[in-house]
């Protein structure tokens, strides 16, 4: 049984176009698995999809920062061997989480950041991309013109955009119970220089294990503040459901912080969960080759007055 599962962040649209991003990914990992490819190689590869894709907030089309740069993070992790790696405030790359899986494999270290993740990149092949949309700029020139004139207007810090992404992420189960998760993102909307969200913190934004594989989107600093995917993780090894696991730490992370976000997990099992506390959380599900219904839970939140939910499954 394989199970595959991705996002494209809390805030994101779930129009058709978005939707369709999504379910690309996850049939490429799905692909990546039926050509007898490794779990790191799928989820890596759905990952790279997004990344490709202008409308998510990570490679191509990623929020600009306060200076008007992108600067990315990525990471990637075996649930299998444990192994982790990441990258943080790259500058110039556009698949941060394939730089991250060479951090894994072809050096000593486990996170890279600012101009050594850059270079390390460049030394690996990765070719200069500023990633800077049309879309992402106007919205920087846009947000900076107000601020100078001293207004406001809504911008989401996950997508940059006026009304709506963050972190994009994959958690996979491979057919041979081996689990993985990978992530990458552009961070928010006019952030300060350097600054390195939840993605590149092991257990903070993303875990995998030989029990589960989970990965976060939101305010970066409430999931590393609160060891959010370790916390998942931990509530699943005990013996709850990755829905229960997920909602538990959904409603933690806002009584700890204040803060909204969202959650995507799979266990050993083939048990899945997406759970958010935001407006939206576009998910796409493959299970042995098959697209199904995503088990999603929409935890109450200042952004919205309903509460939903799916069957567990």
């Amino acid at each position: 049984m394989s199970v595959i599962l991705v996002h494209g962040s809390v805030e994101t649209k779930t129009d058709p176009p978005y939707m369709l991003g999504l379910e690309a990914a996850a049939l490429t990992a799905y692909q990546e698995l039926a050509r007898g490819h490794d779990r790191l190689t799928a989820a890596e590869k759905a990952v790279n999809e997004l990344e490709n894709n202008p409308l998510y907030n990570a490679g191509l089309g990623s929020v600009l920062n306060r200076d008007g740069y992108v600067e990315v993070d990525g990471a990637i992790m075996d649930g299998v061997t444990g192994k982790f790696a990441a990258v943080a405030a790259m500058q110039e790359v556009r698949h941060a989480v394939s730089v991250a899986r060479k951090v894994m494999e072809e050096s000593r270290h486990v996170v890279l950041a600012g101009t050594g993740a850059t270079l390390f990149a460049r030394e690996h092949g990765f070719s200069a991309d500023n990633c800077i949309t049309a879309v992402q700029l106007a919205s920087w020139e846009t947000a900076i013109h107000l601020k100078r004139s001293g207004k406001e207007v809504e911008f989401s810090a996950f997508t940059g955009l006026i009304k709506e992404s963050d972190t994009v992420g994959c958690v996979l189960l491979d057919d041979h119970g081996g689990l993985a998760a990978a992530s990458s993102t552009g961070g928010s909307f006019l952030k300060l220089p350097g600054r390195v969200g939840d993605t590149p913190y092991i257990g903070g934004g993303i875990f995998a294990s030989s029990y589960c594989a989970v990965v976060c989107t939101g305010r970066g600093e409430a999931f590393i503040s609160t060891l959010t995917a370790k916390f998942v993780e931990e509530e699943i090894k005990s013996g709850s459901h990755p829905q229960e696991a997920a909602t538990k730490a959904i409603h933690r992370l806002h009584r700890l912080t204040g803060e909204f976000g969202g959650i995507l997990v799979v266990d050993s099992s083939g048990r899945a969960a997406a759970v958010h506390n935001c407006v939206s959380f576009p998910v796409a599900m493959i299970r042995n080759g098959i697209l199904e219904q995503v088990p999603l839970v929409q935890l109450p939140s200042h952004n919205t007055d309903t509460f939903e939910t799916s069957d567990v499954t």
